[in-house]
């Protein structure tokens, strides 16, 4: 992987990825960002040299105006103690965007849209607009190429697969509005979905089951998804999560799961290897404590870069 380094819009923390890990020093950044990019974890961990890309589109665009590399917290209501370590974060959240004068957030990741929007609904909290990136990226005139999709599904193995059928999975915090879902149609070439109806769903692909702790039951789970998607005659299936691809490729063989940057930025990611633990998640400053003494092991962003 190059060297990529980006700067914490909220924190002033340089984040520098490389073949050797991360690490942590200090940046600039501008005074007021009202257009603020937030991938989210799971694509700062799978593929941080989409971040770079997304981030630079986005800002060459004027769409935003900075990015940040903090965790949207969702992860700790599977913790011990983890109402009270979450609305923390969430206050937290909500006073680094009403510093920097953030009035809009696009969030990569359906489950990050749902968790900022629980953390702006605080009491006295800015009015800012969360919108999904696969839609800010389709108003964009983004559009996803017809031979990207086949070189990438042919990396996954489907060799020969000409003019492939997509299912496009929805995530199960995109069911209430299918924003991101809609969006994800949008980009893909005409005629390619098989499911054009963005409620259709099967389900779970099982990563809430994994966070829980049951990881026989998430792989069933994911592997049910995936034969809904294969008896409706697809070749692949699309996600707007990162999770999700993930969770659907250890899941099963029977069909490739793909996240749609990889088709729009022409780069297959092999899942069953990326698809390991967290190596970079941040928090606003330092862990948050927890009244019984339990924590998870976040990275805070410290200048010496050191991990919790």
């Amino acid at each position: 992987m190059d060297h990529i380094s980006i700067t914490d819009a909220l924190t002033g923390r340089s984040v520098s990825f490389s073949s050797c890990g991360p690490a942590i020093g200090q940046g600039e950044v501008p005074s007021e960002v009202p257009g603020l990019f937030f991938p989210g974890c799971s694509l700062i961990n799978y593929a941080p040299a989409f971040v770079a890309a997304v981030a630079e589109s986005l800002e060459s665009a004027g769409i935003t105006q900075g990015t940040t590399l903090l965790c949207c917290g969702k992860i700790l209501d599977f913790e011990p103690c983890g109402a009270e370590r979450r609305a923390a974060v969430d206050r937290a959240l909500s006073e680094a965007l009403t510093a920097k004068g953030v009035r809009r957030v696009v969030a990569a990741c359906p489950n990050c849209a749902v968790a900022l929007k629980r953390a702006l609904s605080v009491a006295d909290g800015p009015a800012v607009e969360v919108a999904p990136l696969s839609e800010v990226l389709a108003d964009m005139g983004c559009q996803i190429e017809a031979s990207a999709v086949e070189r990438v599904l042919a990396a996954k193995g489907c060799d020969g697969c000409a003019q492939p059928r997509l299912w496009v999975h929805a995530s199960c915090p995109d069911c209430a509005d299918h924003r991101f879902g809609l969006g994800v149609r949008r980009l893909l070439p005409n005629d390619a979905v098989v499911n054009a109806d963005p409620a259709s769903r099967a389900g779970c692909c099982g990563s809430l089951l994994r966070a829980a702790g049951k990881e026989t039951a998430a792989l069933e789970q994911g592997a049910r998804r995936a034969a809904v998607a294969c008896e409706a005659g697809a070749d692949a299936v699309v996600t707007a999560c990162m999770s999700c691809a993930a969770s659907l490729t250890v899941a099963q063989d029977s069909i490739p799961a793909v996240h749609y940057l990889e088709l729009l930025c022409d780069c297959p990611i092999d899942w069953r290897t990326a698809a390991g633990p967290m190596a970079v998640r941040f928090l606003l400053g330092e862990d948050v404590p927890c009244s019984d003494g339990s924590r998870r092991s976040f990275m805070s962003l410290s200048p010496s870069g050191e991990g919790d």
